[in-house]
């Protein structure tokens, strides 16, 4: 069993990498640098601000690593087939297991030291902590997450008569009481709390898991649901064929909409548009860009850069939402409905102007809050006009019938 987790985790890793290839390019990359830059100088900017011995603080702490302690979820690869063709071998599952948890451990791991790497200096400032505290606490930062792992292995198997291990406000409990201890008390209490919890998981779980069965659906659940969500982070940059789109209603948009005039030659606009707010797949690539970018933008000082990151995050919407221009030539009936090629591709450009200048007023009303300053306003809103101007009435047309020529 341990050799089939380890051809899953193999043909998985190949998976994963292909998908990352595709997500950090160039302009991700050079956003991502942008977005941490930013995100470390306003870091920088409210330690200089803090005096030390701040009463919020060891609140502010508690709520992060608590909720650094759930990130990394047990991985274990388990198909939907596994429950018919691996029930005879349900004894031997727990080898399996063991190694999916030994693998979750790594990721898992490594985020909760990253979190408290990235949270000490907070700690130093507010709390004067050293070195030694630091340590300690980090020690029982990763003792607590091997006790929630263990718990999610232990939740695997049925447990007659007991509660659910991997029920939330065990885990969160948990956490908050040997956190709380570590913050308030000393962080020698929490390492000492959070060794006592995994071993007590770790012999409880030996003791038991012998005698019971798995819980395969509900692993499979949790499993599909696990991966559902990378999926769903990799088709924010491209086309993941595992993930479709799901739709919804959107009623209150439907004010929006009774402003395109049914007439022949609004059929294709109103069909783009409501294909797009109903459509859970580019709406959501919108929103979340948009987001991602207006965040970005807040942390972002001066008189340049909010005006290059403002314009490169417009390019990556407008870049994204190309290929919604093609998403209803598999249905035969717009291919028979008496609507020309030319008010087609004009129905699309006029989508496209209308949601790029959207989120052009949106970036540029974060960057007049940020800087308060004429100059990068200014600037800002004069590129961004003429971008979303270039991108929806020249290259988009000019790309989209090149695009056209191709397939032909």
């Amino acid at each position: 069993m341990t050799g089939l987790f380890k051809t899953r985790l193999q043909r998985h890793l190949r998976e994963m990498a292909k998908y990352l290839r595709l997500v950090f390019n160039d302009f991700f990359v050079f956003a991502l640098l942008f977005f941490l830059g930013g995100l470390g100088l306003g870091y920088s900017n409210v330690l200089k601000q803090l005096h030390g011995h701040e009463w919020w603080a060891p609140l502010v702490a508690l709520l992060v690593l608590t909720i650094v302690a759930q990130i990394g979820r047990l991985a274990t690869l388990i198909e939907d087939a596994d429950r018919v063709f691996l029930l005879p071998k349900e004894r031997a599952m727990h080898a399996y297991l063991v190694a999916a948890r030994r693998y979750s451990q790594v990721i898992a791991q490594a985020t909760q030291a990253i979190a408290i790497f990235l949270l000490s200096p907070f700690l130093a400032v507010t709390l004067g902590w050293s070195v030694t505290p630091v340590l300690l606490l980090l020690v029982a930062q990763v003792a607590l997450k091997d006790a929630l792992l263990r718990m999610d292995l232990a939740s695997a198997y049925q447990v007659t008569g007991q509660a659910r291990m991997n029920r939330w406000p065990i885990k969160w409990g948990l956490s908050l009481i040997v956190l709380a201890c570590g913050l308030w008390i000393t962080p020698l209490v929490a390492v000492i709390l959070a060794i006592v919890a995994d071993i007590a998981v770790a012999v409880w779980f030996q003791q038991h898991w012998q005698t019971q069965q798995i819980r395969w659906r509900e692993q499979i659940k949790i499993e599909d649901n696990r991966m559902l969500g990378i999926y769903r982070f990799f088709n924010m940059f491209t086309e993941v064929p595992m993930l479709s789109g799901t739709i919804k209603r959107r009623r209150y948009l439907d004010g929006l909409f009774h402003l395109i005039k049914p007439t022949h030659e609004q059929t294709y606009l109103y069909l783009f548009s409501r294909g797009m707010a109903r459509g859970t797949e580019f709406s959501g690539l919108i929103v979340r860009l948009t987001v991602i970018g207006m965040m970005l933008l807040y942390f972002i000082r001066g008189e340049w850069l909010p005006v290059i990151l403002a314009a490169l995050f417009i390019y990556l919407i407008g870049f994204q939402l190309l290929p919604f221009f093609h998403q209803y030539d598999d249905i035969v009936f717009t291919h028979v409905y008496p609507v020309a090629a030319a008010q087609r591709l004009k129905s699309f450009v006029t989508l496209m102007t209308l949601i790029l200048s959207v989120t052009a007023v949106l970036l540029w009303i974060v960057v007049v809050l940020a800087n308060q300053q004429l100059l990068p306003a200014a600037v800002t809103l004069i590129v961004e006009a003429l971008e979303v101007w270039y991108l929806a009435r020249i290259y988009t047309p000019q790309r989209l019938k090149r695009s056209a020529e191709n397939r032909a």
